[in-house]
């Protein structure tokens, strides 16, 4: 006897023509409630309205593209990018400023290493020669350099090159141009070649292609269109990467660059609307016909007058002068809103963007400073794993050899780095913050220390010479200075052990004020 299906209930379940039959019978219902409901209620067509192809939508979407990241970012692109960057950095006072502010923000004074070795010798040593490195070849002003072209030409490169004058390790930081690093013949439709790339299957650069000299530099003529082809572990490439599988950079104001154009063209256009007004002493002006009895006075006639001299017009004319209207009440707050705007795709606030804080108070200065500091941590982060770290890499290799040390050279030793302090406009209240995290334990001196861009080993050593005793003394007495309670108990229970009161191997409690503390 066939096996029979049984539904959930246990109910023999219908065979598959009784089945068939039923969702036939089903779908037709369902059209046909359909075709009611579409006669009784209007149909609704939910959707995006960016999606919409109607033509004012077709019109403003007309340029959009569905290309990658390298091809939207081809050579011709960042090419024009580029130049329309400089050229705005240098006429646009507002737009230059934007630029240095940022890297004055971002990098500032240079990064300090700090080693993380369980050796303090070692590490001040490491830390010592590496100041002296960066002072030899300018590191700081090269690392400051890299910063500002990223923001203006999208991108930055550097060339760990051999250099006699830097020091015992020969290694010097040389920057280039993103023009500098292009294919002039790029082979087409070739897997893992970009412009001025070579990857390999993987996605890891091998090689850049980078010309000798600059294309618009005085020494260069087109029989050199030869780049060198330098491998990427010599190449330092520093831009923001905003989508998957991008590869070169663009420069970091595109999308707000022409809102510095619109703010020169008006103000421009009010200078010129008002100097006009100026210019025109007087308009003369007449009610009568052209065929009455008004002496005839050829259009834009100039008459001439002394100062404080009575003078007598043409029969029938009249004089008025001319009302300056610009600028108007609009052009300060258009003005404002313009700046606002083309400082936004770094996150910088309009004091810092315009260099005026005249509309700020204190809490609105502080909101808008956060937002700025967030993306300059993060940019630093950026920092941190595509220039310093490589560069520090292939500099201690190069120390380690010189030196003489064990081990493997091409490992660097664990290390941070410690990036200036971010201005704080109020110091007491960030240092009364410190000194309750630091009683409390949520805060060490070492996280503090690096906060403020500075060695908690190094500054706890000058001061310990300061104050003229060991270091180990020093840090005895900040930690009595943060733990005053605890310092008390255990001064009490060493008190108690000495006398033979206590057995130093159970756990002691003291009662302070009330409450029990172990």
């Amino acid at each position: 006897m066939p096996s029979v299906i049984l539904d959930s209930s246990g109910n023999p379940m219908p065979s598959a023509r009784r089945a068939s039959a039923a969702r036939q019978e089903l779908h037709q219902l369902a059209v046909s409630t359909r075709r009611a409901d579409s006669r009784n209620h209007p149909q609704i067509n939910a959707t995006y309205d960016a999606a919409q192809n109607s033509d004012d939508m077709k019109n403003y979407w007309s340029a959009a593209d569905p290309l990658d990241a390298d091809w939207s970012n081809s050579k011709a692109v960042r090419h024009r990018l580029v130049i329309r960057s400089r050229y705005e950095a240098a006429n646009n006072g507002y737009f230059d400023g934007m630029v240095q502010t940022h890297a004055n923000y971002l990098v500032g004074t240079g990064p300090a290493l700090r080693m993380q070795t369980g050796s303090a010798g070692f590490n001040a040593l490491v830390e010592r020669d590496w100041g002296v490195w960066c002072k030899t070849v300018h590191f700081r002003r090269k690392l400051w350099c890299m910063a500002h072209a990223k923001v203006q030409d999208g991108e930055a490169f550097g060339i760990l090159r051999n250099n006699p004058k830097a020091g015992p390790t020969e290694l010097d930081t040389v920057l280039v141009e993103t023009e500098q690093c292009t294919t002039p013949m790029l082979p087409y439709g070739m897997p893992g070649f970009i412009d001025g790339i070579h990857f390999d299957e993987f996605g890891n650069p091998i090689w850049y292609d980078i010309l000798k000299y600059h294309p618009g530099g005085q020494w260069f003529n087109p029989g050199q269109f030869i780049p060198e082809q330098i491998p990427a572990k010599f190449v330092v490439h520093w831009f923001a990467m905003q989508r998957p599988g991008q590869h070169r950079g663009a420069p970091e104001f595109r999308s707000t660059m022409n809102t510095g154009a619109t703010a020169r063209r008006w103000r421009e256009a009010t200078v010129a609307a008002a100097e006009t007004a100026a210019d025109i002493a007087a308009l003369l002006t007449t009610t009568l016909a052209p065929d009455s009895e008004a002496d005839l006075v050829a259009p834009l006639t100039a008459v001439e007058f002394q100062k404080r001299m009575m003078t007598s017009l043409p029969m029938g004319w009249d004089a008025r002068q001319m009302k300056g209207e610009h600028p108007n009440a609009t052009f300060e707050a258009f003005h404002k809103a313009q700046i606002n705007e083309q400082a936004r795709p770094k996150s910088m606030p309009y004091n810092l963007a315009a260099c005026d804080s005249s509309t700020y108070n204190y809490a609105s200065g502080r909101l808008d400073h956060q937002t700025y500091f967030s993306a300059i941590d993060v940019e630093r982060e950026d920092a941190n794993d595509l220039v310093l770290d490589p560069i520090f890499g292939m500099w201690f290799e190069r120390y380690a050899l010189f030196m003489g040390f064990s081990g493997n050279p091409q490992v660097a030793p664990s290390h941070t780095w410690d990036w200036p302090k971010h201005p704080v406009a109020d110091v007491e209240s960030e240092a009364n913050a410190n000194d309750k995290q630091l009683k409390n334990g949520t805060k060490s001196p070492s996280r503090i220390y690096s906060e403020a861009g500075l060695d908690f080993e190094n500054e706890i050593q000058v001061m310990a010479a300061d104050y003229g005793v060991t270091v180990e003394r020093m840090k005895e007495i900040l930690w009595k200075q943060n733990f005053a309670v605890a310092a008390t108990i255990e001064g009490q229970t060493a008190m108690q052990e000495a006398k033979g009161n206590i057995d130093p191997a159970k756990s002691l409690k003291v009662n302070d004020g009330g409450k029990n503390v172990a």
